[in-house]
């Protein structure tokens, strides 16, 4: 369970297989942390420009380091998939 305002990849949330912080050291100029979102995207944050461009041709995707739960003030669930490359 995460609390709002909480990045997707947070240390506290424990939810990535690597322990890296990603290839730009969560700087959002990779992919490496990308996730796919299954359910509840519109409980996270927006996407900036840079990552909607980085990312257009996933649109389900968002950068974990970039995403933050909570959006709004809202609460539910949000499901995602991890290194949805690998599939």
């Amino acid at each position: 369970m995460l609390v709002r305002g909480v990045k997707l990849n947070d240390p506290l949330a424990k939810r990535f297989d690597t322990k890296s912080e990603g290839n730009c050291g969560a700087g959002g100029l990779c992919r490496t942390c990308a996730v796919s979102v299954l359910r509840g995207g519109e409980l996270l944050s927006p996407q900036k420009t840079a990552e909607a461009q980085m990312l257009g041709d996933e649109p389900r995707w968002r950068l974990a380091c970039k995403a933050f739960v909570g959006y709004g003030m809202t609460e539910g669930e949000v499901t995602v998939a991890v290194n949805p490359r690998q599939w």
